[in-house]
C-alpha cells in the first residue's frame, strides 16, 4: 500500500500557494475543465440534434 509520500497525483507540483507558478497551474486546470465541459455539451447537443433529425425523417 502506498504511503502519502508515494501516492501518485494526476496534477504536477503546483508550487507554493500564491506563487506565479501556482496561479498559472490553477488557471490551466480551470481552462482544461472548461474545455472538457464544453466538449461534453457539444457532444450532447450533437446527439440530441441527430435524434431529432433522424426521428423526423422516419415519421
Amino acid at each position: 500500500m502506498a504511503t502519502n509520500n508515494e501516492k501518485k497525483t494526476k496534477y504536477k507540483y503546483l508550487g507554493r500557494a500564491g506563487s506565479s507558478a501556482h496561479i498559472d497551474a490553477v488557471e490551466k486546470l480551470t481552462r482544461r475543465n472548461l474545455i472538457d465541459e464544453l466538449e461534453r455539451v457539444i457532444q450532447s447537443l450533437t446527439e440530441s440534434y441527430l435524434d431529432i433529425y433522424i426521428g423526423t425523417e422516419t415519421e
